[in-house]
């Protein structure tokens, strides 16, 4: 099975994990900057975004295959 997200679903992803991360207490001058990177580097279009939903796509891709379980299985009371 494969599970692949767009871009434009990985940014969502990502601006709900950085709202949460605006909410909490911080500086001023930091959530400015946070909210600087995000409207600076962080859209869809730019190379950041695709490579973090690559990244994303990847993990997402590597624990699905580690959660399959082998159709050849050793019995437990084989040591």
């Amino acid at each position: 099975m494969k599970v692949q997200f767009a871009v434009e679903e990985v940014h969502t992803m990502f601006l709900s994990v950085i709202d949460q991360v605006v909410a909490l207490d911080l500086d001023k001058k930091d959530r400015a900057a946070i909210r600087r990177w995000v409207a600076d580097e962080m859209t869809p279009g730019t190379p950041a975004m695709r490579r973090l939903a690559d990244k994303v796509n990847e993990q997402v891709q590597q624990s699905h295959d580690r959660s399959e379980v082998s159709p050849i299985k050793k019995p437990d009371w084989v040591d």
